[in-house]
C-alpha cells in the first residue's frame, strides 16, 4: 500500500506505498504511504483533495497555491494500495511516527518545502531519511539548497547553459520560492531604477519567508538577518537576478531508469493570459490562468530544439544528482528566440504529479511516452530503490514466483522461430538457444546471472558477447540500442515491480521488437497485457503452447511486439 502526506498551508505533502505480505511504500508533497499487495486491491484513505479553489488574496511565499490538484498515484493503478497523509509542518515527525506505525511497505515523498516555507518539508524529509525506510522522491539535500545555490554551482562548474547577470533586461525572483509566487509584471526590469524598484516591492513581502530561514538556520537574531538581506539589495542571497531570455518556455522530464536517465518529450508552456508578445513569462496570475498549461514539442516540426533540450536536460539530471531521489527531476527551460539557444531556469525535484487525467497539469509527457504509463512508472520508483539497497528487499516474490522454466527449443512453434530477427539481438536470460532459423543475419548479445548458463552459452558458439549479470541490474545499467529484444524465460522470478521496469525498459532500447514468455493463466502473463501497446508499438502475436520438456507440461504465452514507427528519441546520448 502507498501512503501520500500532502501538505496545505502550513502543511506539507509526502506519499506512501504499502504491499500486503510483501513490502510497504510512502511519498510527499503529501505523504503517501503505499501496500503493495498480491491481491492489488485498490484503496484510498484521507485522500480527499483539499478546495480546488482558494482566494489569491494573501498569498505570499511558501504559502498554498490556488487551485491546487493533489498528487493521487491511486488513479492509475490497481497493483498497490495508496494512502494519502496530509503533513503539517509543526506536528510533521508526531505525524510521520504514526503513519510509520501503521506498517507500509514504501514512502512516495512528495513533500517540497524549504527552510523558508510554511509547509512541510526540509526538515521533516530528514527526520523520515534518518528511519532508512523505503522510499523514493524529494529528498533533504535538495531542499537545503535553492535557486541562488543551484545557479552558483552551474556558473561555477560551466557545464550548463544558464542566463547571464549583468546585462539588462534583467528577471528578479526569489530564490527559494516556488509557482511563480511573487513574480508579476515588475520582475522584468530594464535599468537600474527600475531593479531598485522591484527589490524595494519585495522586502516587504518576503520578510516572513526570511525570518523562518533565519529560525530555520539558528541565526541569534532572526530580525538583523532579515535586514542585512534587505541592505544587500541586488546581492542578497535570497534573489535570482539574471539576463532576460526573450523566447518561449518548456519543461523537460528526466526520469531515473535505474541508472540511467531517460528524457521525456519537451512540453512546452501555453499562456494563458497574453502579455506584450516579447516579454512573455509566467507570473502567479498566468500561471493560474484557466487557459494556460503545457503541450507536446512535436519533434519532426523541430528535431533539433527537441534533441537539445533533451540533452541538456539529463545534463542537469546529472550535475544536480538527481539519481538519489529515485524518481528524477523537471528542469525548465527558456530558449532565445533569436538562435533557439535553451537556458536553463529550474530544476524541479518532482519529475511526475500523478495529476489527474484531463486536469490542466496531467503529465502529458508520461502519457505519450513512458511505456507502461503512470503504472510503471512507479513501479520504476520502486525498482530503482531496491537496486541500491537490494537488503531492505525482504519480500516474498508472491504469485510470480514460478521457478526456471527451463523449456526446450523443440517447444517452440515455427511460427515463432521463424519472426524476422536481423541485426543486434539482446537475448535477456539466454539459455544456449537462438531462436531465429537464419543466425547469419543476428548478432547475439546474451544475458544471465548464472555462471553455468553463461559458460554453456558460449559453448554453443551463437553468442558474440556474454554478459554474466541479472536482468535488472544489467538493465540499470544498459543504454544501448538493439534491433530485438527476447525475454523467454524466469519473468516469474521478477516482482511485480521489476516487471514493469523490465517492460519498460525493453520498449525504450529496442528498435524493431520484443518477445517475452510467460507461464499461461498467471500474474505475469496478466500484467504484460495490461502494460498495454506503448506509442508506436502492437502486440502482433499474442498465442499459448505447450511446453513439453518440461516435467509437468506448462502452458506458455508468447508475446511479440513490433515497432510500427521510428523509435521514440527518449535519449539525448548512448551511454555505457
Amino acid at each position: 500500500m502507498f501512503l501520500t502526506f500532502l501538505g496545505a498551508a502550513g502543511v506539507g505533502h509526502r506519499a506512501l506505498v504499502r504491499l500486503p505480505t510483501c513490502a510497504n511504500y510512502v511519498a510527499s508533497y503529501v505523504l503517501i504511504p503505499i501496500r503493495l499487495t498480491v491481491q492489488h486491491a485498490a484503496l484510498e484513505l484521507g485522500s480527499t483533495s483539499p478546495p480546488t479553489l482558494i482566494s489569491y488574496e494573501g498569498i505570499e511565499a511558501g504559502e498554498e497555491d490556488p487551485e491546487d490538484i493533489w498528487q493521487d498515484p491511486g488513479l492509475f493503478t490497481t497493483q498497490h494500495t495508496f494512502e494519502n497523509k496530509y503533513i503539517v509542518k509543526a506536528t510533521a515527525k508526531a505525524q510521520i511516527d504514526d503513519a510509520i506505525a501503521e506498517g507500509y511497505d514504501f514512502y512516495l515523498i512528495f513533500m517540497w518545502g524549504t527552510r523558508d516555507d510554511a509547509i512541510a518539508g526540509f526538515e521533516a524529509i530528514k527526520y523520515f531519511e534518518s528511519l532508512n525506510l523505503p522510499s523514493a522522491g524529494v529528498r533533504s539535500f535538495e531542499r537545503a539548497r535553492d535557486k541562488f545555490d543551484f545557479f552558483a554551482d552551474a556558473k561555477r562548474l560551466g557545464n550548463l547553459p544558464i542566463p547571464g547577470d549583468e546585462k539588462f533586461p534583467l528577471f528578479v525572483k526569489p530564490a527559494a520560492d516556488y509557482a511563480s509566487k511573487l513574480i508579476d509584471e515588475n520582475s522584468l526590469v530594464r535599468n537600474e531604477a527600475e531593479l531598485e524598484a522591484t527589490i524595494n516591492r519585495l522586502n516587504p513581502r518576503m520578510r516572513a519567508q526570511r525570518l523562518r530561514r533565519a529560525e530555520a538556520l539558528g541565526e541569534k537574531d532572526p530580525e538583523e538577518y532579515v535586514k542585512s538581506l534587505e541592505k544587500a539589495g541586488r546581492d542578497a542571497r535570497d534573489l535570482v537576478i539574471q539576463e532576460f531570455i526573450d523566447g518561449d518556455e518548456f519543461s523537460v522530464v528526466v526520469l531515473a531508469m535505474g541508472y540511467v536517465p531517460v528524457a521525456l518529450t519537451p512540453l512546452v508552456v501555453k499562456y494563458g493570459k497574453k502579455q506584450n508578445e516579447a516579454e512573455q513569462f509566467l507570473t502567479f496570475e498566468v500561471k493560474y490562468h484557466e487557459d494556460s498549461g503545457y503541450g507536446l514539442l512535436d519533434e519532426e516540426k523541430d528535431p533539433g530544439l527537441y534533441k537539445e533540450l533533451q540533452a541538456v536536460a539529463v545534463k542537469a539530471f546529472e550535475e544536480t544528482g538527481a539519481q538519489p531521489s529515485y524518481m528524477g527531476c523537471e528542469v525548465d527551460f527558456r530558449v532565445r528566440r533569436s538562435d533557439k539557444k535553451p537556458f536553463i531556469i529550474e530544476v524541479d525535484p518532482m519529475p511526475v504529479w500523478f495529476f489527474p487525467t484531463g486536469s490542466r497539469y496531467e503529465d502529458l509527457d508520461v502519457q505519450h511516452d513512458f511505456p507502461g504509463g503512470h503504472r510503471a512508472v512507479l513501479n520504476t520508483f520502486i525498482t530503482n530503490y531496491y537496486l541500491d539497497h537490494p537488503e531492505q528487499k525482504s519480500r516474498e516474490k508472491s504469485a510470480n514466483d514460478g521457478g526456471e522454466n527451463l523449456w526446450h527449443i523443440s517447444d517452440i512453434p515455427k511460427d515463432i522461430t521463424s519472426f524476422q530477427y536481423s541485426g543486434k539481438v539482446l537475448d535477456l536470460e539466454c539459455r544456449g538457444v537462438a531462436m531465429p532459423q537464419r543466425l547469419e543475419e543476428s548478432e547475439f548479445i546474451g544475458v544471465n546471472g548464472s555462471e553455468e548458463t553463461i559458460e554453456l552459452c558460449k559453448q554453443s558458439g551463437r553468442y558474440g558477447d556474454l554478459i554474466h549479470k541479472e536482468i535488472v541490474p544489467f538493465l540499470a545499467h544498459y543504454n544501448q540500442r538493439v534491433d530485438h529484444i527476447l525475454l523467454l524465460s524466469k519473468t516469474q522470478s521478477l516482482s511485480v515491480e521489476e516487471l514493469d521496469f523490465v517492460l519498460a525498459r525493453c520498449f525504450q532500447l529496442a528498435n524493431h521488437s520484443i518477445t517475452v514468455f510467460a507461464p499461461e493463466k498467471t500474474d505475469v502473463a496478466s500484467n504484460i497485457k495490461s502494460f498495454g501497446e506503448p506509442r508506436n508499438w502492437r502486440l502482433t502475436y499474442n498465442r499459448a503452447f505447450t511446453a513439453h520438456s518440461l516435467k509437468a507440461s506448462t502452458t506458455i504465452t508468447a508475446f511479440r511486439f513490433e515497432r510500427t514507427a521510428k523509435p521514440v528519441q527518449f535519449m539525448a546520448e548512448a551511454r555505457d
